[in-house]
């Protein structure tokens, strides 16, 4: 470290940020501190004085956090207070224009005004815009006229994104906020659109019809499938590609080669210094210098590629000038680089994953080669060990990023990447070389990339089947930062430990105590939010619907609805699934399905279909097409199932009341709503109510049916708080002391009314709402029910 500086430099830039980070100090006693340590470096180097080194680094540390603090002055925040603004006229001119994807147009405006009204609080801010391609088919009309520069004008609903809704989610808002997006603009009548200014950025909008240009022949020379995985690899854009196929790379711990990043870069540096190589080696260099910045501007400038690009270029020039390459000086170097560009990305996930990666691999695999080298094998054996201990290596020293982010913990990871990474080699080469040749001959390229369309099928086959296996991977929950501290301290002391002891026995040993030592530090700080031996009720923040998560005392579990499923996004796949797998919840016991609206429904159609539930209770069997199909449904996958009807079970010292009077001659002659599933839960001396959709004249019903027993502390309230529920005489004899609303956020059926709210409020009755709110915890010991505060 001592010959290279820049180490030292940059670990005192990066404790500087983080301590800003965490502490949040005032920008103006950071300055205070700065100037007088500036003033003991000068007095330290007029008197000689032997530390006066020592006094430097805090001041780099110093120079970071205030350097960071001026950027936090300047967060990006949602401009408006309503969350979301229908039928607004929008105009704003187009800063950035994405590739067209299978379902819509996306791309980013600096917002001008709105409603033709300019204020201070909107001048400049960043809206990423959404075009849906099944509103009409002028998307693509849109799509090929509209330009880096325009100004543009349409009218749509601008809404602030998605932010951290359920426990464990992830914050969408928070993510385009680092990218510098305030909020979004989604567009639904494209009649709307209108180019009111067609100037244009040239540079930029140069790169745009170029990366434009390839994807059109990516697209005309591949299937959809191929297309997508080729457009992820080499212009970074992963839009196209499949949820469930980022779900199998993920689960077989390749997921990295999706994303554009250190080994793509990689690839093109390798690709291009083999083809500059008749030039002299300097020219070599220089131009693939060239052609590596060259793919970083086609790639549109993407964090993961500018950062790979970096590190690249740095140890390029390395090279080209003659000086000893140090792989941890050149490691520094990029990251002092980009840091100072955006000291944000220290909390980036690609950031951390690259540099853990890289930095791994520089400590680790020396000590692999060392004894891989003496082996007495074959040379393809040892260069097979060799480049496997190189993705050991990176996966070591990501291991703990990988799982705070994917929640998943790949023992197959090894196998796949040996045979995963070279092929990704070979495809993006081939990829190259079609786009090349397509330009001279449309007919070899399509020859060409027929061999990329099989290997790519391969590679699909191949990750999929391995992600079956019952070994793939498995679901590591509940693990911190804290715990990837202890992991990384556990590591450098084996590292450490490894040259200090020579006998190798005594070295497996103590790393075999360590490594099993590790998951009893790890649990140290684990929180449960479903805590032993009490009821807990969690209702799920599903939007515009009803999902509610039942823990019982005895650890069954039951769901109450799950949610709306569409073509956009599966409520069951995308929320309950990945919260159930956090709480640690392999299968539900219970599935509670209230009736089949899809809001109430939908989201079990995932469920039911990846076996998550044992057994499902519904409303009594209907000649709708729906029930048919849901009923056969449940037969074929021997899944039993119940009616709601005037009924009572036992379950963990709990009992549930299902109040749905079957054999009353007015009950069939009510709407599907009215027939919800009717629940009452009680244990000890506390209780909820479970009404779905219910409306008044199920309300009626239940309280000519019922009447006291109707009483419960905590009411789920009909039909998401519309005003055709909620009725006077039956709020009157529920009488609860919470009612929960399950809502949209602004949705457009105005839910909850106006009405409800004043009935609830008059009564006393603490009103918890999702859409306020997010998700909500309730827990029982049998005689008090507490809030659970899950976002602490």
């Amino acid at each position: 470290m001592q010959n290279y500086p820049s180490i030292k430099f940059t670990i005192f830039f990066v404790i500087g940020i983080l301590f800003q980070y965490q502490f949040n100090i005032e920008p103006a006693s950071i300055l205070i501190a700065s100037v007088i340590l500036i003033v003991v470096v000068i007095v330290s180097k007029i008197t000689n004085l032997k530390y006066f080194t020592y006094f430097i680094f805090p001041l780099i540390s110093l120079t970071s956090a205030f350097y960071f603090s001026l950027l936090q002055t300047e967060e990006v925040t949602y401009p408006f207070k309503l969350e979301k603004l229908r039928n607004t006229k929008v105009v704003g001119t187009v800063s950035k224009i994405n590739l067209i994807q299978n379902k819509k147009l996306s791309f980013e405006i600096s917002l001008e005004s709105i409603n033709d009204i300019k204020t201070k609080e909107i001048e400049d801010k960043i809206f990423l815009c959404n075009f849906w391609k099944d509103t009409t088919s002028n998307v693509s009309e849109i799509y090929s006229n509209l330009e880096i520069g325009n100004e543009i004008s349409f009218v749509g609903t601008i809404r602030r994104a998605k932010n951290q809704r359920n426990p464990f989610e992830f914050n969408y808002e928070n993510y385009l906020f680092r990218k510098g997006i305030s909020g979004l603009a989604n567009c639904y009548k494209l009649e709307t659109v209108e180019i009111t200014n067609s100037e244009t950025d040239k540079i930029f909008n140069s790169i745009f019809i170029v990366r434009k240009y390839i994807d059109k022949i990516i697209k005309l020379l591949h299937p959809q499938k191929t297309a997508a995985l080729l457009k992820g690899l080499l212009l970074a854009d992963r839009g196209d590609i499949d949820y469930n196929v980022k779900q199998t790379f993920m689960n077989t711990g390749v997921i990295h080669v999706l994303a554009v990043s250190g080994l793509h870069v990689g690839f093109i540096s390798l690709i291009l210094f083999f083809m500059f190589g008749r030039l002299d080696i300097r020219l070599r260099y220089i131009f693939t210098i060239i052609g590596v910045t060259l793919f970083l501007i086609l790639t549109g400038g993407h964090p993961s590629v500018f950062r790979a690009t970096v590190m690249a270029v740095v140890f390029l020039i390395a090279k080209l000038s003659n000086r000893s390459s140090n792989g941890f000086n050149s490691l520094a170097i990029a990251a002092l680089i980009i840091l100072i560009l955006n000291p944000y990305e220290l909390f980036n996930p690609g950031f951390l994953l690259s540099f853990s990666a890289v930095l791994s691999i520089l400590i680790l695999y020396p000590m692999f080669e060392r004894k891989i080298k003496p082996m007495s094998i074959n040379d393809f054996s040892k260069k097979i060990l060799l480049f496997s201990a190189v993705s050991l290596s990176a996966q070591i020293g990501t291991l703990p990023f990988t799982i705070i982010y994917f929640n998943k913990l790949a023992l197959v990871s090894l196998f796949t990447n040996l045979i995963v990474i070279p092929l990704i080699g070979i495809i993006v080469l081939i990829g190259i070389l079609t786009l090349v040749i397509s330009s001279i001959n449309f007919w070899l390229a399509n020859i060409i990339a027929s061999s990329n369309i099989m290997l790519i099928d391969f590679l699909y086959y191949f990750v999929e089947s391995v992600s079956q296996l019952s070994f793939a991977f498995v679901n590591v929950f509940n693990f911190s930062f804290i715990d990837g501290i202890i992991f990384y301290s556990f590591l450098i002391f084996i590292v450490f430990v490894s040259s200090k002891i020579n006998r190798r026995f005594v070295f497996v040993l103590l790393a075999l105590f360590t490594i099993i030592s590790m998951p009893i530090y790890f649990s140290l700080d684990d929180k449960s939010l479903l805590p032993e031996g009490e009821l807990t009720i969690a209702t799920i923040d599903v939007g515009q619907g009803d999902a509610i998560l039942i823990k019982f005392p005895n650890g069954k579990t039951a769901l109450i609805d799950a949610g709306n499923r569409t073509d956009y996004f599966d409520n069951g796949e995308r929320v309950i699934l990945p919260l159930l797998n956090h709480f640690g919840i392999e299968k539900l016991d219970y599935g509670f399905i209230t009736h089949l609206d899809s809001d109430h429904y939908g989201g079990f159609v995932s469920l039911l279909t990846k076996g998550k539930v044992k057994q499902i209770y519904k409303t009594i069997s209907g000649e709708s097409n729906k029930d048919i199909v849901l009923e056969n449904y449940l037969e074929m996958k021997n899944i039993k199932f119940s009616y709601f009807d005037r009924s009572k079970i036992n379950i963990g010292g709990c009992s549930l009341y299902f109040l749905n009077d079957t054999s009353d001659v007015n009950y069939k002659s009510l709407d599907i709503n009215n027939r919800s599933g009717i629940i009452k839960l009680v244990y000890g001396k506390t209780s909820f109510l479970f009404v779905g959709d219910v409306e008044v004249e199920g309300e009626y019903e239940l309280v000519n049916n019922y009447k006291s027993f109707l009483k419960a502390d905590v009411l789920k309230v009909g039909h998401h708080g519309s005003k055709t529920s909620s009725t006077e005489a039956f709020l009157d004899l529920v009488n609860p002391k919470i009612g929960i609303i399950s809502a949209g956020v602004m949705n457009k059926f105005k839910h909850p009314s106006p009405v409800v709210v004043e009935r609830l409020v008059k009564r006393n009755i603490t009103i918890r709402r999702t859409d306020k709110e997010g998700a909500i915890i309730l827990s029982s010991d049998g005689e008090t029910i507490r809030n659970v505060n899950w976002r602490e």
